[in-house]
């Protein structure tokens, strides 16, 4: 081989390994990219549990006068003052190795924390001098945490507040702390908001959130298969929600109310409840695409009322954690042959199956102010008397209701065309318990006060806004025998159920 031709493969091993180079930066570089923009891995915590965090609304406690409406809880608190169950430590993650930013309260104490009126935080506990001390922290955030926890800290968390609070919870697995007559696993964490306001935070596993939500989402004298297909949902809601939050770089991955999912802290309920969850523990539900596939969040209602809504009528936003949109399918609307044998096998016709409601003109009015609060639709800016309610829209399929058409008296205002399930919302969720209303809804009825007002009944099947798993359905597949996951594909149709931890 003669020195020409030895030159040239020189050249071009020289070529292909720096095209190989260059191409693995490349790959490399999308991927830090992509895991810097919040769509890598989560983070595991110890056990590969991922944690969540919960923001706690604040619930106004005081009793309402007659005739007031209850206030609607708000994300922020003036002040939180926790009642502790077991010995914690109070620490910063802003300042994790200042000896100066520990302390400790005993079982049976009381925490106050407020914010400072220039910047930090203040926290009071009569353990710590008579009459309460005051501890002043120039910190955005203190965490109070177990002392004894479950994982027990590793070598590198020996400083507390170093340790992830989601990755760990008490040792027996019990409350650590109360908040307004409410017992909460795992630990709480107080941010800083604004002068007069802070945020608390609920930090625990994944699998303890997803038992305090099934013991308040499904009754526990549910079969065994349906609270595990609950479970399911529940900690693939979480899951999804995480990783959204994860990707924006929220504060916290999920609220404590009916905006996400129903929790109320400790599950600690019957034994039936824990093992649901420990029997599908780390399963998570992805969408089925070959390339691409994500969490997504399973919506669940209490019932269908016999055939269940696409998910694109009632939450047309709706996407994976990645931001995709849903495959078509994915929650589909559907005949549900199981919601009125579950319906009338739980003694759950008078509620879950059919009801009647009545609501007036001036009902309406006051519910599109509400809505006008919440969206500043200006449509809604100004409403006279109402004249018409009529359905504008059904889905032929299964006879929901997709769009509402309001009339009213301000002159040259054209006819306000709402979706049914904002509609219903605005009125009360318990009350026009479902969009899947009767042909003849709403029906003009005369008025009890023999006054020429027209009232409006509407007739509803169901209970819930009817997209995803309905959870009376879900009873009656599992007493027929039906296992979990063909609970779940059955309302899920495209469903991957991996377990990741």
């Amino acid at each position: 081989m003669n020195a020409d031709v030895v030159i040239r493969w020189v050249r071009a091993v020289l070529l292909l390994a720096l095209l190989g180079y260059f191409a693995s930066s490349l790959v490399i570089g999308l991927l830090k990219d992509r895991s810097a923009g919040g769509f890598g891995a989560l983070r595991q915590g110890v056990g590969q549990d991922p944690g969540v965090r919960v923001l706690l609304c604040n619930r106004i406690s005081a009793p309402v006068a007659a005739g007031k409406e209850a206030p609607e809880p708000t994300r922020t608190h003036e002040h939180v003052e926790l009642t502790i169950f077991q010995a914690v430590d109070v620490v910063s993650p802003d300042d994790p190795d200042n000896p100066e930013r520990r302390l400790s309260l005993a079982a049976g104490s009381k925490l106050m924390v407020l914010p400072d009126t220039n910047d930090g935080l203040v926290l009071s506990s009569r353990e710590w001098g008579a009459g309460g001390k005051e501890v002043r922290w120039l910190v955005s955030r203190v965490v109070i945490q177990p002392k004894a926890t479950n994982p027990a800290a590793s070598e590198p968390e020996s400083v507390p507040a170093r340790r992830d609070a989601t990755s760990f919870e008490a040792a027996d697995g019990d409350a650590v702390f109360g908040l307004h007559g409410r017992r909460y696993r795992g630990s709480a964490e107080v941010m800083w908001a604004t002068a007069k306001e802070v945020l608390l935070l609920n930090c625990l596993p994944i699998e303890a959130y997803t038992e305090g939500v099934v013991a308040v989402e499904m009754s526990a004298s549910y079969p065994l298969e349906a609270l595990k297909a609950q479970a399911i949902a529940s900690r693939s809601y979480a899951y999804s929600r995480k990783w959204v939050a994860h990707a924006g770089r929220q504060p916290f991955d999920l609220l404590d109310g009916d905006d996400d999912q129903d929790y109320r802290g400790t599950g600690n309920g019957p034994p039936l409840i824990a093992r649901a969850v420990f029997e599908t523990r780390g399963t998570v539900a992805y969408t089925d695409l070959p390339q691409g596939s994500y969490p997504f969040t399973p919506l669940f209602c209490a019932s269908s009322g016999g055939y269940t809504a696409p998910v694109e009528t009632v939450f047309p936003a709706a996407r994976d954690a990645y931001g995709q949109p849903l495959p078509p399918g994915m929650m589909p609307g559907q005949s549900d042959p199981y919601c009125q044998p579950g319906a009338e096998g739980l003694g759950n016709t008078a509620t879950h199956w059919q009801t009647v409601d009545v609501i007036t003109p001036a009902q309406i009015r006051s519910a599109l102010a509400r809505l006008y609060k919440q969206t500043n639709d200006p449509r809604l800016s100004q409403v006279g008397y109402i004249r018409d309610l009529r359905v504008g829209r059904r889905d032929p399929r299964s006879n929901r209701v997709e769009t509402v058409i309001i009339s009213h008296t301000i002159p040259n205002s054209p006819p306000i065309e709402l979706p049914a399930h904002l509609f219903r919302m605005a009125i009360g969720p318990s009350r026009v318990r479902s969009t899947l209303w009767s042909t003849d809804s709403p029906k003009k009825i005369d008025s009890q006060d023999a006054s020429a007002t027209k009232h409006y009944q509407i007739t509803c099947m169901g209970y819930g806004h009817g997209v995803g798993m309905s959870q009376i359905s879900a009873w009656e597949m599992a007493r027929q025998g039906h296992p979990a996951r063909a609970i779940l594909s059955f309302f899920y149709p495209r469903v991957v159920l991996r377990t990741i931890w």
